[in-house]
């Protein structure tokens, strides 16, 4: 049986490591939780991977028969996204753009995250495959999404945009859409909606299911 916590080396002083390992195995536990919000400690600026500090965790850990599974970091976009690509930073249901600098500020329904996204992972994986204690991995942490990613499961091309009125009830005041760009997460006076709006959880899910392709398995 496994047992263990997160833990974020990249916290601490390496002269730490050390003492945390020794403390952890100690009480017991075999397994922890590495990287998942360390996207810039791995790619500080844009296609250039460290790896290196992750390693010498690993290293130390394994020295205590501590197991690792690794988190794939995309929960946290560095700074360097922000502002080279804005348009990965998600949208509130009110239009305004979260802004840089807390958790979960992206947006899965843009391509270029998601393609940012697949080339931490794909490194990430290429590099830690074959490392003896790293036993499994988790893909991002708390899958949710932003009033772009509804804005993308409501006006896909299954049928004219024109019709989302009439499925969602909201042609009864005459809330007729005429443009994606008109669609609102704004629940509270279109209750019609909500429905739409959850619907991001099938966005997500969707990429889920594509990071496990990216990350190794066996």
């Amino acid at each position: 049986m496994y047992v263990g916590t997160d833990y974020y080396p990249e916290h601490w002083n390496r002269e730490r490591w050390e003492t945390d390992a020794k403390l952890m195995q100690e009480a017991g536990f075999n397994v922890v939780r590495l990287a998942e919000f360390a996207w810039v400690n791995m790619e500080p600026s844009e296609g250039t991977f460290t790896f290196e500090w992750l390693d010498d965790a690993l290293a130390v850990l394994a020295r205590h028969d501590i197991s690792v599974v690794l988190c794939t970091p995309t929960a946290v976009m560095p700074a360097w996204v922000a502002s080279k690509y804005p348009e990965c930073l998600a949208t509130r249901a009110d239009g305004s753009k979260v802004v840089w600098g807390v958790r979960k500020n992206n947006c899965f329904s843009i391509n270029v995250y998601r393609r940012l996204s697949e080339r931490i992972t794909r490194a990430m994986a290429e590099h830690f495959a074959d490392t003896p204690n790293v036993i499994g991995w988790q893909t991002d942490n708390e899958f949710s999404g932003s009033h772009r990613t509804t804005t993308s499961v409501i006006a896909q091309p299954v049928e004219p945009i024109s019709r989302h009125g009439c499925k969602t009830g909201t042609a009864t005041w005459t809330h007729l859409i005429a443009a994606r760009a008109c669609i609102s997460g704004d629940t509270t006076s279109r209750r019609g909606q909500r429905s739409p709006f959850r619907k991001i959880a099938t966005t997500t899910t969707r990429v889920c299911v594509w990071s496990t392709t990216v990350t190794p398995v066996g």
